[in-house]
């Protein structure tokens, strides 16, 4: 009877990490389609409204965390040095945000999972993505003086995106997870970034806030 008021009333650590890591257990276990609000707040042992007083939706738990590590992207990208070249600067600040990711959450690659799993959720992974690298694009254009839909931005933001997208799905579906996902995106990006700096324009690269 005691447990199960506990389980019905506040419990003594009710944290919008906590409710996450329920909802995320949800999301692989049974599904994203299947799993519902009140199924995650039984989960993690509280109400309704304790979840919604972090979220305003199922689908914010999963992408809270993507639409803010794509935020600080770009702030990443406008405090890149000015005199460094451009795309060391997309290198770094892509890494450096990564590891951010990670240290903010430990779910990540549980909510990178969801996402790469669920199909309920595939069309809003594509617009989210194509966020992410019309940032890259937009820092490219200011630098050299183009149009964010030029050719040579969109193609440097859209390549980007891909190589670190390609390094995520390896990650999660390396067996053990154990592979060094920040070192992983150094190296894969480091010869990209090297020959997407030699198809710039050749104009000084000036720094953008």
């Amino acid at each position: 009877m005691v447990e199960e008021q506990r389980r019905r009333g506040r419990p003594s650590v009710s944290s919008r990490e906590a409710i996450e890591a329920a909802a995320m257990r949800l999301f692989l276990r049974d599904g994203y389609a299947t799993t519902t609000v009140p199924r995650i707040a039984l989960e993690s042992g509280v109400s309704r409204t304790s979840v919604f007083r972090y979220w305003g939706s199922k689908s914010d738990i999963v992408w809270s965390e993507f639409d803010h590590h794509t935020t600080r992207l770009a702030s990443l990208l406008a405090a890149s040095r000015a005199g460094s070249p451009t795309m060391t600067g997309v290198r770094e600040a892509a890494v450096e945000n990564m590891r951010l990711s990670m240290h903010d959450s430990a779910m990540w690659l549980e909510r990178f999972t969801v996402i790469e799993t669920a199909p309920e959720l595939r069309t809003e992974e594509a617009a989210r993505w194509a966020g992410w690298a019309r940032i890259v694009a937009n820092h490219v254009a200011a630098r050299h003086r183009q149009e964010i839909d030029d050719v040579v931005p969109q193609s440097i933001g859209g390549a980007v995106q891909a190589a670190f997208l390609a390094v995520l799905r390896q990650w999660r579906t390396t067996e053990g997870r154990s592979i060094n996902v920040l070192q992983r995106l150094d190296e894969a990006l480091s010869p990209l970034c090297d020959a997407m700096q030699t198809w710039l324009p050749d104009t000084h690269d000036r720094h953008t806030s």
